[in-house]
């Protein structure tokens, strides 16, 4: 039975099975009817299904498809915290404790607008997170407060002590502020100064946060999966996979950052003097979209257009006539959601047998090619905005195979 409760993206579901009673979230048919269970707790259930209610329409606000396995996560956290709730695991917090310092230590630079917007949906609201749910919180605790943190298998190494050093940052600031003594901010500084992980420095320069993490497709592979996104051979409804053709194909031949594929609009697009502009760039913040000017290492750069890469453009530039600003829109006329894709391209990568690697990689396959066929390494470190000495070190030992690549796109 459906209750009348006046949401707007869904309804809510009660579930009968002998003596027990379940209920269950329904999704409008337009999101797929998809179902999210809630609990047997009837108020519990209504409370929850508010959250997501709100949560698809600010989704809806900036324009990004409705993630599911997202709204299941916001109702995993919200059923453990009414659990906790009601099971009385709800503890005194006392002004010393880790989650209040951290939260002292937000509010300053709120006010003092440290932190730019990404820097606040992605890293400050992952560490929050870290921080409210760590069952470490007395400052003498440190040595199983670093045995937790790194504990958990879903980080490396590398990003736990990256978020441990965000909270001794924390600390630090709290111990010199008075609100603890300062003997406090001494020890963690020098207990994170002890920490050493066995990874690759990271270098002092802007290059992409990934170019440490080469893992290149072959060219083989690449124009398989663009064959099935264009014949959608592994699609179960028509259009979800078509959609990504040339968007997927665009990373390839240009070697851009998803980032600045998904923000290139056709103002930045000259086909008269065969270049494009990349000098915006687009990213999914924790549900937000934030778009910035300039791309992660410069204001602006060239990227020459040749044949392949016009006949692609002509294909987009034909096909978007519901929004003539952004070069890559969805089968709804919406700009291009990175975040979309990703969930389509696991599954197809699974369906074709091939190991999973993030669409990013496209980036280092296209640079991997060039560098290892003799494309002038100075030319290349220009059209995709990396420093010679990371094309050198992390490209030109990758054994790439030598192909032609095809002159023209099929229509």
């Amino acid at each position: 039975m459906q209750e009348p409760l006046g949401f707007t993206h869904l309804n809510i579901n009660k579930m009968v099975n002998g003596k027990f009673t379940t209920y269950q979230i329904r999704l409008n048919n337009k999101y797929g009817r998809k179902t999210i269970g809630v609990g047997s707790d009837y108020i519990a259930a209504i409370n929850i299904s508010k959250l997501v209610d709100e949560d698809i329409s600010k989704q809806i606000t900036i324009h990004t498809e409705i993630d599911i396995d997202r709204l299941k996560e916001l109702v995993q956290d919200e059923l453990a915290i009414y659990k906790a709730k009601k099971q009385g695991n709800i503890r005194v917090v006392e002004k010393s404790d880790l989650n209040v310092l951290w939260d002292k230590y937000v509010q300053h630079n709120m006010l003092v607008g440290t932190w730019c917007e990404t820097t606040w949906l992605t890293t400050v609201a992952s560490v929050t997170s870290i921080v409210n749910n760590c069952p470490i919180q007395k400052l003498e605790q440190k040595s199983e407060l670093v045995q937790w943190l790194f504990s958990d298998t879903n980080r490396s190494n590398k990003t736990s002590r990256d978020r441990l050093k965000w909270i001794v940052s924390a600390i630090d600031w709290n111990s010199k502020h008075g609100n603890i003594p300062r003997r406090w901010g001494i020890e963690y500084r020098d207990l994170l100064e002890s920490i050493k992980v066995n990874e690759k420095k990271k270098s002092n320069s802007s290059e992409d946060k990934d170019s440490e993490n080469v893992d290149i497709f072959s060219v083989k592979e690449v124009y398989a999966l663009l064959d099935a996104l264009k014949y959608e051979s592994h699609a179960r409804i028509r259009g979800t996979h078509k959609q990504y053709y040339e968007y997927v194909y665009f990373l390839w031949l240009t070697g851009c950052r998803p980032s600045e594929a998904v923000a290139l609009k056709w103002k930045n697009v000259d086909l008269q003097k065969n270049r494009i502009t990349f000098c915006e760039n687009q990213v999914n913040a924790s549900g937000k979209i934030v778009c910035k000017q300039g791309t992660k290492t410069n204001d602006f750069r060239f990227f020459p257009i040749n044949t392949e890469l016009r006949e692609l453009l002509v294909i987009c530039r034909n096909r978007n006539t519901s929004n003539k600003s952004f070069v890559f829109l969805n089968q709804k006329g919406l700009p291009m959601s990175q975040q979309a894709l990703n969930g389509v391209w696991r599954t197809l990568l699974a369906a074709m047998n091939i190991r999973y690697r993030v669409p990013y990689q496209l980036r280092h396959t296209m640079i991997s090619y060039h560098a290892n066929n003799d494309y002038p390494i100075h030319k290349l470190c220009e059209i995709v905005g990396n420093s010679e000495k990371i094309i050198k070190e992390h490209y030109l030992k990758l054994d790439i195979e030598r192909i032609n690549l095809p002159d023209v796109i099929k229509n």
